[in-house]
Parts: structure tokens; sequence; C-alpha cells
């Protein structure tokens, strides 16, 4: 079994407190007090594999794109396997929640946009948003639980503080990805 690949876009980086007019992407007005939020888009086109017996793709490949968005963006901001293992800790799933509102089928491009938007101790949630490309329509949001733990021993540990600055991101916000057209989202 093969899937389509996705990569990366985009890696943007948001103050929490911009104030918007107009373009939603862009920032006009800044209050620097909140954390920075690394936002990540990571382009992927549905394969004929990813679909289900219903015609359209699985909940269970829309999981795999919020898992592999997830990946590419940590390996983006530089914690990739070798990383987490220098540390001797990784991430793992602890919950998704996820919301579907359309469907989506075999050779629809979508732009899967991820923000780390408020770290624990040992916990972070992450955010993402799935939109399909041709229309602008919106396929999910989720909003997923991960725990760092030990990698021997699967125990809860706490983040290490380089992991925190790659993903510029000390405290939360209260909303999810940004809304974006499609135009924005690919360029």
């Amino acid at each position: 079994m093969t899937h389509a690949t996705g990569h990366a876009v985009a890696l943007v980086l948001e103050l929490p407190g911009a104030v918007r007019h107009g373009d939603p992407s862009r920032p006009t007005a800044v209050d620097d007090t909140g954390p920075v939020l690394c936002y990540f888009d990571w382009l992927h086109t549905a394969g004929v594999d990813e679909e289900d017996e219903n015609g359209h793709v699985s909940n269970v490949s829309y999981v795999r794109w919020i898992q592999d968005a997830a990946r590419a963006h940590t390996d983006a901001v530089g914690w990739d396997r070798r990383a987490y293992e220098a540390v001797g800790g990784t991430f793992i799933v602890k919950r998704h929640e996820v919301d579907y509102k359309r469907g989506c089928h075999a050779g629809n491009a979508v732009v899967v946009t991820t923000v780390v938007e408020e770290c624990r101790l040992a916990s972070a949630i992450r955010r993402t948003r799935v939109v399909r490309l041709s229309d602008g329509a919106e396929i999910l949001r989720a909003r997923t639980e991960w725990v760092f733990v030990a990698i021997d021993g699967h125990r809860p540990s706490r983040i290490p503080q380089g992991v925190l600055e790659a993903f510029a991101l000390v405290g939360r916000l209260s909303r999810g990805p940004r809304e974006r057209t499609p135009a924005s989202a690919a360029g």
C-alpha cells in the first residue's frame, strides 16, 4: 500500500496579540506580550488508497495526515527523530478530537495547517485544520493532546526547554489555526 506524500510549504511565526485588518493572514498591529506561535503548512494530495468503501478519504487517513503534518513540523524546526533520541524523550498521542466538516476524495489537494498552541510540563496541545485547495472548503479541525515521554519506559517527562524554544511557544492561545484563503495557504 502506498500513500500520496505531503510536503512542507510554509513555516509562519505569528504573535497571538496581532490585530488584523482585511487580510486575516497578515497582522497589522502587534501586542508582543504573548508567545510567538509557529504555524506550519503541509501540502498533501489524497491518494486512491486513502479512500474507504464509502468512496471518500477514510477517517484513519485523516488522522494519519494530522500525525504526518505534526511530524513534518517538528522536523522543520530541528527536532527530528535523532534530536529527540539525544534528549531521551519523544511525543506520543494521548487524545485526538476531530470535527469532520466535509468529505475529501482521491486527487484532492489539501493544506494541513498545524500549530502547537499550549504546553504544560509534560504535554502539549496541537490544533490542526485541513482545507481543500480547489475551493477553500474546510475538511476538518482537530485538537490533539501529545505527551512527552521518556523513550525508555514511556513515563511522562518534562518537555525540554529546547523543544519549547523551537516551537516559539511558552503559554497558550485561545483560538485554533488561523483562517486563510486557499491562495494565501499555497503561497
